[in-house]
């Protein structure tokens, strides 16, 4: 059984980057546009430089911008945020329960990102 705590799990929507979002930290429209006919709508982090240099008139400057556009838009990898980052993340948390007051009190009820 993991021994991991709620800090070191990492939930996987924290890790979905719009694609219109990397517009905000200075990649042009016409470059999302260019990344959307190629089929990136999310998670432009995972695609390696070699198959973003592929998408016709991308340059190495280019592609190495959106990287860097997208690793601003991920959450930090070592795990510090600020309080005010916290507090923006938990506003976004309902807990909700199972239906039964015995069982939410055993199992501490449900906390969900929405």
């Amino acid at each position: 059984m993991s021994s991991s705590t709620g800090d070191e799990e990492l939930d996987d929507e924290e890790f979905i980057v719009d694609i219109d979002g990397i517009q905000a930290h200075g990649v042009g429209a016409a470059d999302i546009i260019k990344l959307k006919a190629n089929g990136y709508y999310t998670s432009v982090h995972a695609a390696t430089r070699k198959t973003l240099l592929k998408i016709k008139g991308f340059s190495e400057v280019k592609v190495e911008k959106v990287k860097e556009a997208v690793a601003k838009c991920l959450p930090s990898v070592s795990g510090f945020i600020t309080a005010a980052e916290l507090g923006h993340q938990r506003k976004r948390v309902v807990r909700i329960s199972t239906g039964s007051k015995q069982l939410d009190a055993i199992l501490g009820g449900y906390d969900v990102l929405i």
